[in-house]
């Protein structure tokens, strides 16, 4: 440390101590010990496992200081469970346990500031994937210590099967997931339904106040539950808030659009990466805010996700968009309209619309590789004839996946956007497109069909 800062050791100490107020190495032992408590509350690790991992030499030692810092042995930790947490340097820095009940321990409730640590960060990419609902909803569940596939969550949040397309104009809300299903606040409660949890929500109207949300994220928070927020930072996309400081009136956590500079110019961040914004109900895109709570005794099997499943890809129009099976033809429709395509010397016209094609493109190459794993999955827990038609259904979904690539291999590399542009715009590059729009129509009806068949069985 001395030689990364520049600073003589005796002076980097009294720095430290001055700053901090508790020595580095004091620190860094409190700071093990916190990272060991991560893993007594999600892994299944053996407490001496993990005194070892932590540096302790035995276990005696390790329990001795765990008890020491936190004020309860580590195996009484392990089975209260999740303990509620409050800001500090990262994780479980304050652990309040000054008054004790048999099942939990209390939280400082005049606190301002009350933070989660260590939820799964949210980002492009995360669990390969780029269906951001989804992702929240794993990241919660795994911080609540659920213990739950990402393609179970793709095919519960029913965003595995989806596709829609505005048939008026290029809609870049097409891929978000409030247009699955004809009531567009039903879709986020089916991942707390898979979960086996509780789901509550707030969402934003005329009349609805500031102190409403506030009220909403503490109550949630402080018992410990992530809040998943649409806003907060940019546009009206899924993101988690993790805590809150001043009261309420700034919340932390993990936005997909934290870093990107078009959004993120008036938030600070956390030593841990959680954004940190002051401004996000002046946001008009801060439209709800939802929670993943309590379990429950509501049992929610494979045949209610397959149910959905239909529902969803169903061949139909719900006001003007074309939904289901149904998109395709609309989205080949559009893409090979030449009215659309008219003048198109501007880049701003150009990138618009391509940015339309390139979410259908992404959302059925993301959606349907994981309703193929999901149907892989679900192979693997029936007999001979399920697990056949399960397979089939892996196999056409597969197909509908690599065939999106196949679309965005024809288009070019993002690398190159001028070129990737130029054949957008040109139209025997959209007849091929079509084609391959064609294909996957194709193939995600036969997967439809055998969901279809798939129903009688289980």
């Amino acid at each position: 440390m001395s030689k990364s800062f520049g600073f003589s050791e005796i002076y980097l100490r009294e720095l430290f101590l001055k700053n901090v107020n508790i020595s580095i190495m004091q620190y860094y032992k409190k700071r093990r010990l916190i990272i060991s408590s991560f893993k007594l509350l999600h892994s299944n690790k053996k407490i001496v496992d993990i005194a070892l991992e932590s540096g302790f030499s035995n276990h005696e030692s390790y329990t001795r200081a765990f008890q020491k810092l936190f004020g309860i042995l580590p195996s009484k930790f392990r089975l209260i469970g999740r303990m509620q947490l409050v800001t500090g340097a990262f994780e479980l820095d304050q652990l309040i346990n000054k008054e004790k009940r048999s099942d939990e321990l209390i939280m400082n409730q005049e606190n301002k500031n009350t933070i989660l640590y260590n939820i799964p960060k949210v980002e492009w990419g995360a669990y390969e994937s780029s269906t951001m609902f989804p992702i929240c909803v794993k990241a919660v569940s795994e911080y609540l210590g659920d213990d739950i596939s990402y393609a179970y969550i793709m095919a519960a949040t029913g965003a595995a099967f989806r596709l829609v397309w505005n048939q008026e104009i290029w809609d870049l809300s097409n891929i978000d997931i409030y247009h699955t299903l004809t009531d567009s606040n039903d879709i986020y409660q089916y991942g707390a339904k898979a979960l086996g949890r509780e789901f509550t929500s707030l969402v934003r109207k005329d009349n609805t106040k500031k102190e409403d949300f506030i009220a909403y994220i503490k109550s949630n928070i402080t018992k410990g539950y992530p809040v998943i927020a649409l806003g907060i930072i940019g546009p009206p996309e899924p993101c988690i808030i993790a805590g809150y400081e001043a009261n309420g009136d700034i919340v932390v956590g993990w936005n997909f659009f934290q870093n990107d500079s078009e959004f993120s110019s008036a938030i600070s961040f956390m030593d841990n990466g959680y954004f940190r914004c002051n401004n996000w109900w002046e946001n008009s895109d801060t439209q709800a805010i939802m929670c993943i709570g309590d379990k429950t005794n509501t049992s929610y099997n494979d045949k209610k996700i397959v149910e959905r499943a239909i529902s969803i890809m169903l061949a139909r129009d719900e006001h003007t968009y074309a939904k289901g099976i149904k998109a395709y033809d609309a989205w080949k429709y559009m893409l090979l309209n030449d009215k659309w395509f008219e003048n198109n010397t501007s880049f701003d016209c150009l990138f618009s619309k391509f940015s339309v094609q390139n979410d259908a493109m992404v959302c059925i190459s993301d959606g349907r590789k994981w309703g193929a794993k999901y149907f892989k999955e679900l192979s693997e827990k029936y007999g001979e004839t399920e697990k056949h038609i399960c397979q089939k259904i892996e196999k056409y979904f597969n197909s509908v996946s690599n065939i999106a690539k196949e679309m965005m291999t024809l288009i070019g590399d993002w690398n190159d956007m001028e070129k990737m542009l130029r054949n957008f715009g040109d139209r025997s590059i959209r007849e091929k497109l079509g084609k391959l729009i064609d294909s996957a129509e194709s193939e995600d009806t036969k997967a439809y069909e055998q969901i279809k068949l798939l129903l009688n069985y289980i």
